[in-house]
């Protein structure tokens, strides 16, 4: 049966609305996993070895599923994909919530890593379908909305743990929020099929892969702030232990009022000069937090760091819609799986930068990529 009767226009102010409660529950799903931590250490015993590989399953899910989502969004619509992927997700959470078993949680932290990969790719495909009917910048606002519901979504469960609720109970209530928002605005996602045939997959083009080696470089430093700025400003700026959150804390702070403030600073400045100035501040931010011996004033870096970097990749995707080498799924399911190794990979390099050289080099050189943004802006004519 033809689903052309129950579709619904991109510029409809109901696909906007589902677009940014679909970005901001996907935030809050993510975040949910940080405040568990601890209780799976707890309930699950284990060496840190195996946890950090058990870890490894969140990136391998994402990697592995991302790649799909064109394909799925090309036979299924994104509606039923989202639904589907969100469905996946509650289930991985109710899993890490409750298991005692070490593979079940393994394979909960795999569909975890899977789920959100797709929601995010499938979103990012119809936040460009609406900039695309609409004419206007919305992916800042969406991406926003991603990074808003990250922080509320760690508050959430982190209160309701403070409250005395079991890590089971508050989880549950977790899921269920995150199931009615999403049944709430179902309507909105968007059912029609992409065009462009059903091919798993298509060998990305030389702007495609720049889109996702620029997009690389952007999540590389979220990466590598997020896993390595409280070891930084602990062992090198005297910040007291407890303290070191606050140096992805000042980051991810600023990335969210940069996207919200986004939509008017892109229509003015234009594409390249978003990549460019974005790049020389964070650049500016990680060299600040380098050069200066006062943990403030490192904390100042990382937030201009997080606010130079906040919207780059939004900009970045929404440029996707502009090339004519790919249809736009499969570029954004591209560009995106590159883009996203990045997080996976920051950790990674920094620790191996910082094994054979220095935490202090290892920063220096994610400045230098940083900086490089600027020349890879040149590619992009608004």
């Amino acid at each position: 049966m033809s689903a052309a009767p129950h579709s619904i226009d991109a510029t409809s102010p109901v696909v906007r609305r589902a677009t940014r409660v679909g970005f901001f529950m996907a935030g809050f799903g993510l975040s949910v996993w940080a405040p568990l931590v601890p209780y799976v250490r707890e309930r699950i015993e284990m060496s840190d070895a195996l946890f950090g590989t058990l870890l490894l399953c969140v990136g391998i899910g994402s990697l592995s599923w991302m790649p799909l989502s064109g394909l799925l969004v090309t036979r299924c619509g994104i509606r039923p994909v989202v639904l589907s992927s969100v469905a996946l997700l509650l289930l991985a959470l109710t899993g890490m919530a409750l298991t005692e078993s070490v593979w079940i949680l393994a394979l909960a932290l795999f569909c975890f890593g899977g789920s959100l990969g797709v929601i995010d790719v499938v979103l990012n495909i119809q936040g460009v379908l609406v900039e695309r009917g609409t004419g206007k910048r919305h992916m800042s606002n969406f991406h926003g909305m991603f990074s808003l519901g990250s922080i509320c979504g760690a508050l959430a469960l982190t209160g309701a743990l403070t409250l005395g609720l079991a890590p089971a109970t508050g989880t549950l209530l977790m899921i269920t929020a995150i199931a009615l928002a999403n049944l709430a605005v179902a309507s909105g996602f968007l059912r029609d099929r992409a065009p462009g045939g059903g091919i798993a997959f298509i060998r990305p083009t030389g702007m495609v892969l720049w889109v996702g080696a620029l997009c690389f470089v952007v999540y590389l430093a979220e990466g590598a702030v997020l896993d390595w700025s409280a070891l930084y400003l602990t062992e090198h700026k005297a910040l007291e232990t407890a303290k070191g959150g606050l140096g992805y804390a000042s980051f991810a702070l600023m990335v969210t009022i940069g996207r919200f403030a986004g939509a008017p600073v892109v229509n003015s400045l234009g594409t390249s000069r978003v990549i460019g100035f974005g790049g020389l501040l964070a650049g500016i931010g990680i060299g600040l937090s380098i050069l200066t011996e006062h943990w403030g004033l490192a904390l100042l870096g990382y937030g201009l760091c997080g606010l130079g970097c906040a919207n780059v990749s939004p900009v970045l995707i929404s440029s996707l819609s502009r090339q004519h080498d790919m249809p736009v799924h499969q570029a954004i399911t591209a560009a995106t799986t590159i883009g996203f190794a990045g997080v996976l990979a920051g950790p990674a390099v920094i620790g191996v930068i910082a094994h054979y050289g220095s935490l202090t080099l290892a920063f220096s050189l994610l400045a230098i990529l940083l900086f490089g943004l600027a020349l890879g802006s040149r590619r992009f004519k608004e």
